[in-house]
């Protein structure tokens, strides 16, 4: 899998801030939309919340590169 750059990492982290960890919540509505959209700005396509949600940890755990 390919590491985000620094700011990709930091704009995935800030809106996994605001996106409930349970996907059917109703708290935050439209967070996970917002989640998907980033993610495929970056160059991933999930295709449901709960893979979105996976992916965004796995990059998050990946950290981030300079390159």
């Amino acid at each position: 899998m390919n590491k985000l750059t620094r700011a990709q990492w930091e704009d995935l982290d800030n809106q996994m801030s605001r996106t409930p960890q349970e996907s059917d919540v109703e708290s935050a509505p439209g967070e996970h939309i917002n989640l998907i959209a980033l993610l495929n700005r970056f160059g991933f396509n999930p295709m449901s919340k709960r893979e979105a949600m996976r992916l965004a940890r796995e990059l998050l755990d990946a950290d981030w590169s300079e390159t």
